[in-house]
């Protein structure tokens, strides 16, 4: 009899271990099997959005603030005494495709400011992660007290299209011709139109495009001072948009 009664201990414990078991399995299977019958919808883990119903999640106030991650451009300029500069700007931005157009915000204080309306001019020049001390010392000290290009050893280069400096070591330059400013208020909105883009080979695909992954640039973020590298390649946009459902 205690025999039997043991082994019945054992059996019942076995069930219910099999059975607890089971439901977990099943759970995580259906989180993350796609459904025949719904295709094109994402099925995500628990903290994620199912069957195109977004996962409820409190979000906090943080107020007016410029806190978003931005590019790191730096601006080449010449001075009224023909003198290169480079200064870091990260309120920058793609502003226009026809015609092709960027834009940099300045305090009215800095030496870029005054050298660009003095020579209608600029250029933005965009360095890799492997640069990032050099984009952070432009950032960090004023072209009326140093001769940036000769603290850091890299070279100005003339363009031929713009009145403005070029950085030859940097992979990725644009020229630009002033064409508008828009006072915003602590900063001035400088647009440029494209005259021109050069960049090294080694960083382009076989079509001409850039390859960003070759290319490893980064972003700054506001409000921390630090940089961070691009992220790793999640898809091509057409292909990622299919996988979400339509709904009528």
């Amino acid at each position: 009899m205690k025999k039997f009664k043991i082994v019945m201990i054992f059996l019942v414990t076995f069930l219910s271990v099999s059975i607890q078991a089971s439901i977990h399995l099943i759970s995580a299977f259906s989180l993350n099997v796609k459904s025949d019958a719904e295709p094109s919808i994402y099925y995500l883990s628990k903290h994620e959005a199912l069957n195109g119903q977004a996962a409820e999640m409190k979000k906090k106030s943080l107020g007016a603030r410029t806190i978003l991650p931005s590019p790191v451009w730096v601006i080449g300029s010449y001075d009224k005494n023909g003198q290169p500069n480079a200064m870091t700007s990260a309120w920058a931005a793609i502003c226009c495709s026809r015609p092709p157009c960027v834009t940099i915000s300045l305090r009215k204080e800095t030496y870029t400011y005054g050298n660009i309306m003095e020579k209608k001019a600029f250029t933005v020049n965009i360095p890799s992660s492997s640069q990032a001390a050099y984009a952070a010392y432009f950032g960090s000290v004023s072209g009326r007290e140093v001769n940036k290009f000769a603290a850091t050893g890299l070279t100005p280069v003339k363009s031929d299209l713009v009145e403005a400096p070029y950085i030859k070591e940097f992979p990725l330059v644009l020229e630009c011709r002033l064409k508008e400013t828009l006072e915003i208020g602590s900063h001035t909105m400088f647009i440029g139109e494209i005259v021109d883009i050069k960049a090294d080979e080694n960083i382009l695909t076989e079509d001409g495009a850039i390859d960003l992954e070759k290319f490893k640039g980064f972003f700054f973020q506001p409000g921390r001072g630090k940089f961070y590298q691009y992220g790793e390649f999640l898809g091509d946009v057409a292909a990622l948009a299919e996988k979400i459902k339509v709904k009528k």
